[in-house]
């Protein structure tokens, strides 16, 4: 990306750099120097560079302003032969000597920042971005140095014959942005922050999505969530398809305990017409059942287990089903879901059917809990407490029935395996009941 971007100012150097129809009374090179240098371009435009860098190399400029222009053109010639090192060298010279019309010096200086940003350089970077921001402004649409005195700049407008600087507003925009991308690199979380404020301060282009991006990051390492978050706000303003965008949203809203909020930003994120994972569907289902829509939760989760094709993920996704109808109180329905999870299993499903017969039990049919109840697989893996529940479980089943024996032989295994006041209360409550009707 950054030298994509060096690219095209090299075009811009290369453009103008025999130019001086821009600058009103322009330094000039001596007719030497100048003739030795069109003869590099030459060179150079027949791909010929090792030639054109060593004709200009063992030049001797007199003239201070013949040096700073050699050593520019020999910086822009080895960076296109990608010697980054002498680049920077050369290009750096040109600007330090302070000599070239005030646009050629800014936009050398901006190479030098480009190419040591491109290489990674970011610290050796940053005072270059800074000093092209802060030691130059546009004023009447001509770029000056604000370095120099007051009346030197006002004098180098009047001389450029209201001619407009090809500098715009523009460059300074991209320039803040570079700005941020480097301290971004340094992990540098304040001064991204700072740097992409004085982007938007010169911004005309509505909302940059890639420094809003650093800004986001920026905030999210800070631990900014109520910033980070409006930040997104923004960016999905930009990007509503980008689902990224939605996920780290409702990441952050549950973050800062905004589970409603998040709620909202999973459902416009589907209406949007966006496809949510796996996961992010499971969230969407328990935040349904957390803002008190179970029903919801449940039919979000049989929408996506309809999708799924591996038995043991579909599985588990209809037994949290059948919770969610539970607590809607959709009985039938969660009953039917309990056994449809139960018919996936390949090992009796003894971790579900304990569920479902207590619901059974809790609607009143007996009978078909007691058929839970009975199977083999029930107990597999349960505690003597957990056991003595379900022996619990078939006293009162067999109570309702009116099976008074059969609940007295189970209050007493439950209280054998895990003694207890319930299976005591049981066991005297039924003999009482056994004497009334004998």
């Amino acid at each position: 990306m950054y030298k994509t971007k060096l690219k095209s100012t090299l075009l811009f150097v290369l453009m103008c750099l025999f130019t001086s129809s821009a600058y009103a009374n322009p330094p000039q090179l001596t007719q030497f120097i100048a003739g030795k240098v069109q003869a590099a371009q030459a060179l150079q435009q027949q791909d010929r560079y090792s030639d054109a860098i060593e004709l200009l190399t063992e030049l001797t400029p007199r003239q201070a302003y013949d040096q700073a222009f050699v050593h520019r053109v020999l910086g822009i010639f080895h960076w296109q032969q990608e010697d980054t090192q002498q680049a920077i060298k050369y290009l750096s010279l040109a600007v330090e000597s302070q000599l070239l019309p005030t646009e050629q010096t800014w936009v050398t200086q901006r190479m030098v920042a480009d190419i040591l940003l491109s290489e990674q350089q970011y610290k050796q970077a940053l005072p270059h971005y800074y000093g092209l921001v802060n030691n130059y402004a546009l004023l009447d649409g001509v770029l000056v140095n604000t370095q120099l005195k007051a009346d030197e700049n006002r004098n180098k407008i009047a001389k450029r014959n209201n001619k407009s600087s090809d500098i715009k507003i523009k460059a300074f925009t991209e320039l803040w942005l570079r700005i941020a991308q480097t301290h971004y690199q340094l992990r540098e979380w304040d001064k991204v922050l700072s740097a992409v404020q004085s982007f938007e301060g010169l911004n005309t282009q509505g909302d940059q999505v890639q420094a809003l991006n650093l800004q986001l990051t920026a905030q999210s390492q800070l631990q900014r969530w109520p910033a980070a978050i409006t930040t997104l706000d923004r960016i999905i303003a930009v990007e509503p398809d980008k689902l990224l965008w939605w996920q780290q949203l409702a990441g952050l809203q549950l973050r800062i305990s905004q589970p409603q909020a998040a709620l909202t930003t999973l459902i416009l994120a589907q209406r949007q017409g966006l496809e949510l994972s796996v996961a992010e569907r499971r969230t969407l289902a328990q935040l349904y059942a957390q803002q008190g829509i179970p029903a919801q939760a449940a039919h979000e989760l049989g929408l996506l287990a309809a999708n799924i094709t591996d038995k043991n993920e579909r599985q588990k996704l209809l037994a949290e089903q059948a919770q969610y109808w539970q607590m809607a109180k959709e009985w039938h329905k969660a009953i039917g879901t309990w056994r449809e999870v139960i018919s996936l299993s390949e090992n009796g499903a003894a971790e579900y059917r304990w569920p479902l017969a207590q619901l059974l039990l809790q609607q009143g049919r007996y009978e078909s809990a007691l058929v839970e109840l009975k199977h083999p697989q029930i107990k597999q893996d349960k505690s003597n407490k957990e056991q003595a529940a379900m022996e619990l479980a078939k006293v009162r089943a067999y109570y309702k029935l009116a099976q008074f024996d059969r609940a007295i032989t189970h209050a007493k295994l439950a209280q054998h395996l895990a003694p207890s006041a319930s299976a005591k209360g049981w066991l005297k409550y039924l003999k009482q009941v056994r004497q009334i009707n004998s």
